[in-house]
């Protein structure tokens, strides 16, 4: 049980870390000097799937964009859960 925990937080924290690294890449990539933090790559899915069941209808998609700020803020929630 304690390395699943061990593995929920580093995951939290890796997502966490990648939600806040974005934040600051897109306020900041707004002046000419950090730029390069927007730079990266989106992944994921155009269209969404839809899956219609009678009563209900799931519609699944995902899209993930990664750039170098949310790089840096993955590693800054590693190092986080390594001083844990």
């Amino acid at each position: 049980m304690k390395d699943r925990k061990n593995a929920l937080n580093l995951f939290l924290l890796f997502m966490a870390g990648m939600v806040v690294g974005g934040f600051i890449g897109y306020y900041l990539g707004q002046y000419p000097l950090f730029t390069w933090l927007n730079y990266g790559k989106v992944f994921g899915m155009d269209q969404p799937v839809s899956l219609e069941f009678g009563i209900i209808h799931l519609v699944l998609g995902i899209k993930i964009n990664i750039d170098i700020a949310s790089i840096f803020g993955m590693v800054l929630g590693g190092l986080v859960y390594r001083q844990m």
